[in-house]
């Protein structure tokens, strides 16, 4: 799930409905408890243009009733397709490209060292093509192992809609046609239209589900002892205190030495003692103080 960074439209067009600052103002306060996402005063008019569509096609007369509903008990159903409407998911296939090698290098040290599992988590799935990423590289990385060790991708985003595409692994062939030479044919079916679906054998690596970062650990219900989490230019969208939050629930999720994959413009080398830097934008986790490794 990443936070819209479009450009803001120009707000001189003419509206449908009133806009004023207080609607404005109870959005980025709903969007902020309910995702975390810090909304930046720019995104007024994208704001606008993103949540008219909610109002019309639930009939409202406007923000202020379409506002007053989500902090109703009737709008809680309304509350998911809210989040949904004001986040973006710009992805592609083995985006941050120089992420995939150092990942590829730590699933072979841990399947050498006899881990009969590998587990990654993708928190920012989108529409699929970051976590289908990960469950390639990670099956190129046992490829020929005599004991290759069981993969598991847990694939998460706070959008529903987005999860639903990724689930079915469908993509078009121009999309397809920029993986690594021999992986497209090697892990997609080509259907009669020209799009491919990923295989069976792909697919079954794969575990989607809804999470919000923010809530608590509980709700996600997830186990520990991933060997990496990826989560990549999700938290440039929430404040300084939310990111610590975040990145405090994610350490005991994590294997000693687990890896933590961020995005290219987020620092977090000083937010969590544990986590130590590894490579561009990649930490490693530490173990606690006293603690015997698993």
């Amino acid at each position: 799930m990443n936070a819209s960074s479009l450009p803001s439209a120009s707000s001189a067009f003419s509206r449908e409905f009133d806009f004023t600052e207080r609607d404005f103002e109870r959005i980025r306060n709903a969007i902020r408890h309910y995702a975390g996402i810090s909304l930046n005063v720019s995104k007024k008019d994208m704001v606008y243009g993103r949540l008219v569509k909610r109002i019309r096609s639930l009939g409202l007369g406007g923000f202020a009733v379409y506002l007053d509903l989500l902090e109703s008990p009737a709008g809680r159903s309304e509350l998911e397709l809210f989040v949904n409407a004001l986040t973006t998911n710009l992805t592609y296939f083995f985006r941050e490209e120089h992420h995939f090698p150092l990942l590829a290098e730590h699933l072979k040290a841990r399947a050498a060292a006899g881990a009969t599992e590998l587990r990654i988590w993708c928190s920012a799935a989108s529409t699929g093509e970051e976590p289908y990423s990960i469950a390639i590289t990670a099956l190129e990385a046992v490829s020929g192992m005599a004991r290759a060790p069981r993969i598991e991708v847990v694939a998460s985003d706070l959008d529903t809609q987005v999860l639903k595409t990724a689930a079915e692994g469908v993509y078009a062939a121009d999309v397809l046609a920029k993986l690594p030479p021999g992986l497209s044919a090697r892990y997609f079916d080509r259907l009669p239209d020209g799009r491919g679906k990923a295989k069976a054998a792909l697919r079954e690596r794969l575990r989607f589900c809804r999470i919000n970062l923010i809530e608590s650990p509980v709700s996600w219900g997830l186990k520990s002892g991933f060997d990496a989490i990826f989560c990549r230019n999700v938290m440039i969208y929430f404040d300084r205190a939310t990111q610590l939050e975040v990145l405090n629930k994610f350490a005991p999720l994590l294997r000693p030495d687990g890896l933590l994959f961020v995005g290219h413009s987020e620092n977090f080398h000083q937010a969590n003692p544990r986590f130590r830097l590894r490579g561009k934008t990649v930490y490693s986790l530490e173990p606690a103080a006293g603690s015997a490794p698993r």
